[in-house]
């Protein structure tokens, strides 16, 4: 496989200049269901200016319009972190690119992006900061205790749960007898997330899981970051099986 480039800025953070005094609007995984996508922006008026819309990652890939939905985002010129399939996504083209590997027939709606379309999608940092809200957006977890620079990248987009090694707590991508990340998750900061539609919707006291399975027949969730309000638009059909 063709080493990934990786994005210059790894940690975004966000600062009043970048907000504008606007609302922020946090959103769960698209997966290319733009026509929920559409719904969910209408429902929370994304479309005013008084709206700063904020994406957990996986906004492409498994659902029917990765490509409408990218281009939704940049017209909204919306920020977003890098999910695991944005990464996916990544490598097939530069393999296709630079050494000619066929893509996959799923990943075939890569051919369809541009360059500053690919380039959006690799500039796409880990992680978001909003001090000014004390929020951290992500799409997998991130472990307790360990600073954002010195984090594993691959945990930062695969991370469900965190096995006990000791005293040492150890990122797993799986949710399987072991303990969801966020409900060990203590600050500094709330962090909202993504990436784990099999636990739903996640609500502990520092911490919020968006990923409501809209893929899987299940809802496209967003968060008012300052009322914590949540809204769901219910999806139109089952795009995928899990």
């Amino acid at each position: 496989m063709c080493k990934l480039v990786l994005p210059k800025t790894q940690h975004l953070i966000l600062n009043d200049k970048n907000i504008q005094n606007r609302q922020i609007f946090i959103i769960g995984d698209v997966h290319g269901c733009y026509d929920e996508l559409k719904d969910l922006l209408i429902l929370a008026n994304c479309e005013a200016n008084r709206i700063l819309p904020i994406f957990v990652g996986d906004i492409v890939n498994k659902g029917p319009h990765s490509v409408k939905t990218i281009r939704k985002v940049r017209e909204l010129n919306a920020y977003a972190v890098r999910g695991n399939h944005e990464e996916k996504a990544l490598m097939h083209y530069f393999n296709w690119r630079k050494r000619n590997v066929v893509i996959p027939e799923k990943y075939n709606w890569i051919k369809d992006l541009d360059e500053d379309e690919i380039h959006f999608l690799q500039e796409l940092p880990y992680t978001i900061e909003i001090p000014a809200k004390n929020a951290i957006i992500v799409h997998g977890g991130i472990v307790p205790g360990v600073s954002l620079e010195n984090q594993n990248l691959t945990d930062f987009i695969t991370m469900r749960s965190l096995q006990r090694n000791g005293d040492k707590l150890i990122a797993s991508p799986s949710i399987s007898l072991n303990e969801a990340w966020a409900s060990l998750w203590s600050g500094p900061g709330h962090v909202y997330f993504g990436h784990d539609a099999a636990r739903g919707l996640q609500q502990y006291p520092y911490s919020t899981g968006l990923d409501t399975g809209c893929l899987y027949g299940g809802f496209l969730t967003g968060i008012f970051v300052d009322s914590k309000k949540i809204l769901q638009i219910k999806a139109k059909r089952v795009y995928r099986t899990p």
